[in-house]
């Protein structure tokens, strides 16, 4: 069922656990001018609340009780909301945990019967519900320079099927026979819980998007003389799971996403095309010593002009991931699996879409990462493209993380200053424009404008036509 918030509405999530007929039987019978959207806040509040992103770990943390303040339940519900809490005490759903150290809130859980349920999505008029929507900026560049994109944001005019996005979510997260949780002396199992955690914090996003709940962030830096904003645009769209934006709806109009295909080594290839490349002795008995090939300094410069060639055909084709799953499948055996579980926490099944998303995550891992780690990654790429990688390996030993900030700084210059912000200012804001890092979305309408735009932009600045999927 499609869904939209208009204002003085609320989104909130639901456990299907519950018994809503019978609450609301009760509810009449106890409470004078019962309302069921008070009991529905409350539920949704827990549901909300109980899901945090922890910024020192960043991690994503499950939490049993949630501690929401009373001022928030008088505000929204009246003085009598304590009538409300003990319906669903005394109906065995929730209970209320006093005061913890150091906390001046009560924790609210549910019961172990209708813990871990799944949720769905339902819209309620309750008191206020305007005053639990924002939209912040990290500094106030982004405010200024990233106005034009934020405009878009007005959630009035988004709208979304929340229960094919739930199911998809689910299925994303829980294979056959992974749900519901396996609960252990009284305590879920860890790897379960993970995977909840996750899956409900792909809801929770959802529905503050939804709600008009929006902050964004974008680095800043000098461009020439002025202080500017830099590098990857965080917006509220592009925090959303990719099964939940694929339903996405602005105005009425499906949305879909223009991605530039394996873009962060896109990027590269074209920065290694530009790079003046040092050619030294040093260099050239490190290669040969570690690679056993035969070289000169004129042989150096041409095999490294032939791998750049190479690498960048093949990011422009988008097959640049392909070259690598077979031999990094071969190099991990068996903990191949394994590390595709680690980092997806979903069960893995032998196919060429899952190969290729690991390969990818582990790629890009490495790119980001130092040189102690990610060396069986290492071997392989270094395996193919001896040159570039001992290129690579020098340069993060002046700080491993100036190769990632140097491709996310190229990143968002075409896809947020270059290509985002030019079509909002050439199609006088007619064309939405949403941007995903690498890609941008837009409603189904202008998918040939943006389509072409992208083409024309990167043959200008690279003279070449990166390879494009649509969704």
């Amino acid at each position: 069922m499609k869904q939209t918030v208009n204002k003085n509405e609320l989104m909130v999530l639901l456990p299907l656990s519950l018994d809503y007929s019978r609450i609301e039987r009760e509810g009449n019978e106890r409470i004078k001018d019962f309302d069921m959207n008070c009991i529905k806040f409350i539920v949704g509040r827990m549901i909300y609340s109980s899901v945090v992103f922890v910024k020192t770990t960043e991690t994503e943390k499950y939490n049993h009780h949630s501690l929401i303040s009373s001022k928030t339940w008088v505000k929204h519900i009246g003085k009598n909301y304590l009538d409300y809490v003990q319906l669903l005490i005394d109906l065995k759903y929730i209970n209320r945990k006093s005061y913890l150290v150091g906390e001046n809130s009560f924790g609210y859980g549910f019961l172990k019967p209708y813990r871990f349920s799944r949720v769905f999505a339902e819209v309620i008029q309750i008191k206020g519900a305007d005053d639990l929507k924002s939209t912040t900026t990290k500094t106030s560049y982004v405010k200024k320079y990233e106005k034009p994109l934020i405009d878009y944001f007005d959630y009035t005019r988004f709208s979304v099927d929340t229960n094919l996005a739930e199911n998809d979510v689910f299925e994303a997260y829980f294979m056959e026979g992974k749900f519901p949780i396996k609960i252990s002396h009284g305590e879920p199992e860890k790897e379960g819980l993970a995977t909840y955690t996750y899956y409900l914090m792909a809801m929770k996003n959802m529905v503050k998007f939804m709600n008009g709940i929006y902050s964004f962030s974008r680095g800043s830096g000098k461009v020439g003389k002025e202080y500017r904003t830099v590098g990857r645009f965080y917006n509220p769209f592009a925090r959303l799971n990719k099964e939940i934006r694929k339903l996405m709806f602005y105005d009425n109009k499906k949305i879909h996403e223009i991605d530039l295909k394996n873009s962060i080594p896109y990027f590269l290839s074209n920065y290694l095309s530009s790079v003046r490349y040092r050619v030294s002795k040093k260099r050239i008995d490190r290669i040969k010593d570690s690679f056993h090939i035969y070289m000169n300094s004129k042989s150096l410069k041409t095999l490294m002009d032939t791998e750049v060639t190479d690498f960048k055909n093949l990011c422009v084709s988008g097959g640049v991931y392909d070259v690598f799953i077979d031999r990094l499948m071969e190099i991990y055996g068996e903990e191949w699996e394994r590390t595709y579980k680690r980092l997806f926490l979903v069960d893995y099944n032998n196919c060429y879409e899952k190969n290729r998303e690991l390969t990818k995550k582990l790629l890009l891992a490495m790119f980001f990462a130092k040189n102690s780690q990610y060396e069986k990654v290492q071997q392989v790429f270094a395996e193919r493209y001896p040159v570039i990688y001992d290129f690579l390996k020098t340069k993060k030993k002046q700080g491993y993380k100036n190769i990632s900030k140097l491709l996310f700084e190229m990143e968002g210059f075409m896809i947020i200053d270059v290509l985002a912000k030019e079509l909002t200012k050439d199609y006088r804001r007619e064309i939405p424009v949403f941007p995903i890092h690498d890609s941008i979305a837009t409603t189904s309408d202008h998918v040939e404008a943006v389509k072409n735009r992208f083409n024309e932009v990167f043959y200008q600045k690279y003279g070449n036509v990166p390879t494009l999927s649509i969704t």
